[in-house]
């Protein structure tokens, strides 16, 4: 993944995904999916960059954030920032992908 795609990434994702309810979160990520691309655009960054990034699902991407920033809002009561930059960066570092022989790398 490129550095300018992961990064924007991380600072758009804190900037805009919030806790919510988990009946809206799907309508969410898919919203804001239209949006991050548009950004991204708009930023220079190609979306193939964006796609690489997020392992081809920026949906699935921000579902999980959506996912992670509620569960941070009812389990630690910290400073709204740190709660975004948290779930964001755990996405990103979490990612696991299998290439060609089977063997597992971490992509960061």
């Amino acid at each position: 993944m490129s550095d300018r795609a992961r990064e924007f990434l991380l600072d758009w994702f804190s900037g805009h995904v919030q806790p919510l309810p988990p009946v809206r979160r799907l309508a969410e990520a898919v919203r804001l999916a239209t949006y991050c691309r548009t950004d991204a655009m708009d930023a220079g960054i190609a979306l193939q960059e964006i796609r690489d990034a997020t392992g081809g699902d920026l949906i699935l991407k921000l579902i999980q954030a959506l996912d992670i920033a509620a569960h941070l809002h009812q389990d630690a009561p910290i400073a709204p920032e740190m709660k975004t930059l948290i779930e964001t960066q755990a996405i990103f570092e979490s990612e696991m992908s299998h290439d060609m022989d089977g063997r597992t790398e971490v992509d960061f």
